[in-house]
């Protein structure tokens, strides 16, 4: 049986090396995932706006993730301002 595109077999075997790694390293595992997802966010959006300083790059990948209010309303650093 097919759910999304993950085999059983593989889902399986996925299943058991998360069960393998204990509470504490899955939550590693997502800790890792999540800085990796913002280290490819901010690096893609320094590719497509290089003319951006490190704060706007910041600034802008912060409104998309959490909206441009909620983004707006994070402290940027004195040197950035």
């Amino acid at each position: 049986m097919l759910v999304g595109d993950t085999e059983d077999k593989a889902r399986a075997a996925q299943i058991a090396a998360l069960r393998r790694l204990g509470p504490s390293g899955r939550v590693r595992l997502a800790a890792e995932m999540s800085e990796d997802a913002r280290r490819i966010a901010f690096e893609g959006e320094q590719r497509r706006h290089p003319e951006l300083s490190a704060a706007e790059v910041r600034r802008a990948v912060l409104g998309r993730m959490w909206g441009a209010d909620l983004a707006a309303s994070v402290p940027m650093p004195a040197a950035a301002r």
